[in-house]
C-alpha cells in the first residue's frame, strides 16, 4: 500500500512505515500538487490535514477516483481497516 502524506509530524509517517506502508511523504502541498504527486506515484490513499473536499474534486476532474482521501489523524485506521483490499 501506498500513501501520500502530508504533515508537519514525522511521527505519522513513522506509525504508517510500521504497518508496512510505503509513504511518500510532503511537508507541505497545495492540493493541486498533493493530487499529482499522488497520481504519479500511483497512491492508494492520500492523507491531509485539510482541504479533504477540495483534493477529492481535483482527484476526480483527473479521472483517479480510486484514491481514498483521508484526513491525517484518521490514516493509521483507515490502512489498517484496508488492509488486504
Amino acid at each position: 500500500m501506498r500513501v501520500v502524506l502530508v504533515s508537519q509530524d514525522t511521527a505519522v509517517a513513522a506509525a504508517l512505515r510500521d504497518l508496512g506502508v510505503e509513504v511518500v511523504y510532503l511537508a507541505a502541498a497545495t492540493p493541486e500538487a498533493l493530487v499529482s504527486t499522488a497520481m504519479q506515484e500511483d497512491a492508494d490513499a492520500v492523507a491531509a490535514p485539510g482541504a479533504l473536499g477540495a483534493i477529492t474534486a481535483l482527484l476526480a476532474d483527473n479521472g483517479a477516483t480510486d484514491i481514498a482521501v483521508v484526513g491525517v489523524d484518521s490514516i493509521a485506521a483507515w490502512v489498517v481497516a484496508t488492509a488486504g483490499e
